[in-house]
């Protein structure tokens, strides 16, 4: 199985679904690229990536649509026929998720970086993004990131 690592931020409200009786956490991400094609032009392309994580725990709570995250996972595609002829999905079985954020958070970020002033924060309740006690039972060692 390949594993793959992305970020990127979750499409819609996370929902937990059983299959074959056994519960999962499912929910899409959203990854995006820009680049220059050979004419200057900018070119944005958004590729959706259908994620299931093993088991049901709190952390369905904080995968709303706009969480930034990253994942860590097994690969797999299937062709299937859209309206558009042959497609195909992408999807990932999660092995590792943290949370990253909110696009909130990131333009809060990108304003205090610029010295503007920050509205004030979500009332959504955020997860920690790396280190300290995880309240979803998720590893997060350190020496396991992947840089």
């Amino acid at each position: 199985m390949l594993v793959i690592e992305f970020c990127g931020f979750v499409g819609n409200d996370a929902e937990i679904k059983e299959f074959n009786g056994q519960k999962f956490i499912s929910f899409n991400v959203a990854t995006s690229e820009r680049y220059k094609d050979a004419q200057g032009n900018t070119v944005s392309r958004t590729t959706w990536i259908s994620c299931l994580k093993p088991g049901e725990s709190a952390v369905v709570q904080y995968l709303k649509k706009g969480t930034q995250v990253f994942v860590r996972g097994d690969f797999s595609a299937k062709t299937f026929t859209g309206a558009n002829g042959v497609q195909v999905g992408v999807n990932c079985r999660v092995r590792e998720l943290q949370l990253l954020g909110t696009k909130q958070d990131a333009g809060q970020q990108a304003a205090t970086q610029a010295g503007q002033p920050v509205a004030p924060a979500s009332a959504q309740p955020q997860a920690p993004a790396y280190g300290g006690n995880n309240p979803f039972g998720e590893t997060n060692d350190k020496d396991d990131l992947p840089f």
